[in-house]
């Protein structure tokens, strides 16, 4: 975007491309084209050429400039109406809540023109450490300051630099893999779905003010990034296109250009650093065509060397002992243990952890506290909760009762609390004390999702990842001939497509208003796009569709939590389903008008498939250990994934009969990657050379069943896939813009209220 060169003013452009403009009480994102209040956290889009008009008016600052003048800088050698003055106008003090006859920003001059009244800046973007940065000119892109802090050291400015386009959206939880693998975007609806204030009061407790800085950012994807324990290096994973791998590299906090630190070869892709407590060595998880294997490094450089396999096939993030002598990582072991579990670096041996972990539970994401005296990881996946004990072993406690989707944490180095991601109405960094309570919000960060932070154990500082999506529907045949289709186009971020039994009728969820909404359309007659008023939905799973396409079957936000609606098509109307467990998950109808099937919380991150008779509610049947369900009309019986085992299993109407049915797909990764066509369930994920693929499952694979690769180089988003009744479409979510940089932050505030 290049705004102000239409103006006349290219030298202004560079100088604040990529920038903050405050405007009285208002911050624009002058990329997202985003006026965000700061008063209340609400969020409004502008247009470009309104946009235009502010730059004008700000470079006037104080002056009167004429419309003539206006309509010239911003609509030059065409012949514009008076008309599309007067709606940029309009659009920008909608936008400020400016009132023209009692104007605070935009005042207009009778005959004259418009003149700017609101006090403006362009937001400074300091470095993110307090070491000066050796080379201004390698610096790459900063974020821009949101909460000014001063600083306990001053930073030198950085060169300005233009950013990529990012939305800040409502989670579309994308949700990892359900042991908790990483490098899964989170992507997010409007800010203003979440009001500041609201949140603040929520948390009890007054927002510390922060900075949050870009400290890497290219057009690659940086990710799992992970500071030394005195804050001044930065390890992190970067993707390479040339050859399609992925290398660590290694960064000082002060800016200065990013280095190689590993040096994969072939089809190795490393990944997931981490730091020994003494900040002498580093490990990572390297995965190959030979496997996946944990490796160290030592910081100074040299050849890195194999600790050992990993757990699982992909890796898992992990942790240090205080003691440097082994590494603790969650995952699934051959021997069927889901817990946290050692590897012992002297002897590349695995070894369960023994704390009493129930069978069920989903354990991952292992952290020790930075005394040494703690172990924290995170118990659930998209129902989980932050849990504590002993680093020797004991009983673990619980520190949070979120049942929420948790993408990353990280103890303060004081070791008395934590700050974690937490995808709810906005993705967003809160912080916890060990003791328990209630979770204390961060600041807002505009233009990006904070996921997976890291804190500096003996240094108050913090890395995150900062995540930018934009996202579109199509739709493939499934037997492989043409290419994608795009469904109903928009610029927004775009998930969770299901698709009418008939084919007829498309529902998704959508921001492209703004907000999450519900949105159902035809996508053969696109002016039937509508969004449903009245529901704020959870992109977790696509909508459900009754079998005769005329109800839907969607999670939503309620007052006190996520909550099941069911949605008339037609009337649109959306009725609040009296679930009687708390935070259903996903449901599905059956082939009885007064049955349904809900995923429920079964307690600790758990998930439970449960038969409910209606119009009582009561439980008819329930099976544990399941990660999504759907009902298949054409074989009278219900599929479903598991959240820590490969493949899939069906079970009668009733529940009682479970079988498996296919053995090797889906992978953990992948249990939302699969959908029931005329009575065969099908994979959808990736597979050998294939992006998305469409493959049978069960006896129809083992026949023989052939593998069509849909999209030869990318994966569709994680749950975003729906087949019609007949499998000849497959409807899905393909992001179309996604990057990934690394933001800094020093929490000094947190360290001062600590005390």
């Amino acid at each position: 975007m290049n705004d102000v060169g239409d103006t006349g003013n290219a030298d202004r452009a560079q100088a604040s491309a990529g920038r903050i403009l405050r405007v009285g009480d208002h911050d624009i994102d002058v990329d997202r084209r985003t006026v965000v209040s700061r008063i209340d956290g609400n969020s409004r889009r502008v247009t470009r050429k309104s946009l235009q008009v502010l730059r004008v008016l700000v470079d006037e600052a104080g002056k009167v400039v004429s419309r003539d003048v206006l309509l010239a800088r911003v609509w030059p050698d065409t012949l514009p109406t008076d008309d599309v003055l007067t709606q940029a106008i309009a659009l920008l003090r909608k936008a400020f809540g400016d009132d023209r006859g009692a104007p605070r920003y935009i005042e207009t001059i009778a005959r004259g023109g418009y003149r700017l009244l609101a006090t403006h800046a362009w937001l400074a973007a300091p470095v993110a450490n307090a070491e000066p940065a050796r080379d201004a000119a390698t610096h790459e892109a900063t974020a821009p300051e949101l909460h000014p802090e001063p600083d306990p050291a001053p930073h030198p400015a950085p060169p300005a630099a233009s950013r990529r386009a990012g939305r800040r959206w409502w989670p579309a939880l994308l949700a990892v893999a359900v042991l908790g693998v990483t490098l899964v975007p989170a992507l997010l609806l409007p800010a203003g779905t979440a009001r500041h204030a609201a949140a603040t009061a929520a948390g009890g407790a007054r927002e510390a003010s922060l900075q949050y800085h870009a400290i890497v950012s290219s057009p690659e994807q940086e990710t799992a990034p992970r500071l030394s324990p005195d804050g001044t290096q930065l390890l992190f994973a970067r993707q390479d296109p040339a050859t399609g791998g992925q290398r660590l590299y290694l960064q000082r906090t002060s800016q200065a250009s990013a280095q190689p630190f590993t040096f994969p070869v072939g089809d190795e892709r490393d990944s997931l650093p981490a730091w020994s407590r003494d900040g002498r060595q580093a490990a990572f998880v390297r995965r190959s065509g030979q496997g996946c294997h944990f490796m160290l490094a030592a910081a100074d450089g040299g050849a890195a060397r194999v600790a050992g396999a990993c757990a699982d096939r992909e890796g898992q993030p992990f942790d240090w002992t205080p003691d440097g002598g082994a590494l603790v990582a969650g995952g699934l072991r051959a021997d069927g243990g889901r817990g946290l579990h050692r590897l012992d670096l002297a002897s590349a041996r695995w070894r369960a952890l023994d704390y009493g972990v129930d069978r069920d539970a989903v354990d991952s994401l292992p952290r020790h506290s930075p005394d040494g005296r703690w172990l924290g990881f995170r118990r659930g996946t998209t129902l989980g909760d932050l849990w504590v004990m002993p680093a020797a072993g004991g009983t673990p406690r619980r520190v949070t009762s979120l049942r929420g989707d948790i993408r990353g944490w990280a103890w303060l180095p004081d070791s008395r609390g934590m700050v974690f991601s937490l995808v709810k109405e906005e993705v967003r960094l809160y912080r916890v004390d060990l003791a328990g309570g209630t979770p204390v919000p961060l600041p807002v960060l505009g233009g990006g999702n904070p996921t997976y932070p890291d804190i500096a154990a003996d240094h108050w500082s913090m890395v995150f990842e900062i995540d930018r999506l934009r996202s579109g529907m199509f739709r493939f045949r499934t037997d492989g001939s043409g290419g994608g289709e795009p469904v109903f186009a928009s610029s927004g971020v775009d998930l969770t497509p299901g698709i009418s039994p008939d084919g007829s009728t498309l529902a998704f969820v959508s921001d492209r208003s703004l907000h999450a909404q519900l949105w159902i359309g035809q996508p053969a007659h696109p002016q039937t796009l509508r969004p449903v008023a009245g529901l704020v939905p959870v992109p977790r799973h696509p909508p459900v569709w009754s079998a005769d396409g005329r109800r839907l079957l969607v999670i939503g936000r309620g007052e006190h939590g996520d909550r099941l609606f069911e949605v008339d098509v037609g009337s649109d109307t959306v009725n609040a389903l009296p679930v009687p467990a708390a935070s259903p998950a996903f449901a599905a109808y059956t082939d009885r008008s007064d049955r349904l099937l809900v995923g429920t919380d079964a307690g600790q991150g758990r998930l439970q498939l449960t038969l409910y008779s209606l119009p009582d509610w009561r439980r008819i049947a329930s099976l544990d250990d399941v990660a999504v369900a759907r009902h298949d009309p054409a074989g009278h019986r219900v599929c479903f994934t598991r959240p820590a085992r490969r493949g899939l299993w069906c079970a009668d109407p009733t529940l009682q009969a479970v079988v498996q049915h296919d053995a090797g797909f889906p992978d953990v990764a992948h249990y939302r990657e699969w959908s029931i066509a005329a009575g065969t369930p099908h994979y959808s994920g990736p597979a050998a050379g294939c992006g998305t693929a469409w493959l049978p499952l069960g006896q129809a694979r083992r026949d023989g069943g052939r593998t069509r690769c849909l999209i030869a180089a990318q994966a569709t988003l994680p749950g975003s896939s729906s087949v019609d009744r007949e499998g000849r479409w497959l409807y899905a979510s393909l992001p179309l813009e996604h990057n990934i940089d690394v933001g800094w932050t020093s929490l000094q505030a947190l360290a001062a209220t600590a005390r």
